[in-house]
């Protein structure tokens, strides 16, 4: 009846994202300056890999950092989509079992989150404590057919 909440997966794929992202950038800069001083022949006598096909081989670790880059922001995107579905999952579930308007969440404790709920007749219950179930059953412990409290 209710879906169940993923709240890992985004958190993951966006430190993933975020590492791979910098890696890529860090290999590419690296590729790009290598290439620039084999064209322009600046280190012929004193280089540390003088082979024929120097050139070819920065351009390899372009491909590659810009490779690892790709998929850093792959995942950055694949992460904001999962939150986006988690957040989705979440206003669902909460109107589902409560019959509220929206779910506004401010911060996370665990599996509690902390957020404004806004009734069907506009009244807005602030800092509600909603914990949820593994099976992605909502629970609210206050009353929130009264007056905000």
């Amino acid at each position: 009846m209710y879906t169940p909440i993923d709240l890992q997966t985004s958190l993951v794929a966006q430190g993933m994202g975020v590492l791979l992202a910098i890696i890529g950038v860090a290999v590419l800069a690296h590729g790009m300056w290598r290439r620039r001083r084999y064209r322009a022949h600046l280190d012929d006598q004193d280089a540390r890999y003088a082979g024929p096909d120097r050139v070819r081989d920065a351009t390899r670790e372009i491909v590659a950092g810009a490779g690892v880059l790709l998929l850093g922001v792959a995942a950055l995107v694949f992460a904001a989509f999962e939150s986006r579905a988690s957040d989705q999952a979440i206003q669902d579930n909460v109107t589902a079992k409560y019959g509220v308007e929206s779910v506004v969440g401010k911060e996370w404790r665990g599996n509690a989150l902390n957020a404004d709920v806004t009734m069907p007749d506009g009244t807005v219950h602030q800092d509600v404590l909603i914990t949820f179930a593994e099976s992605g059953e909502p629970q609210i412990s206050r009353d929130l057919t009264g007056a905000p409290g």
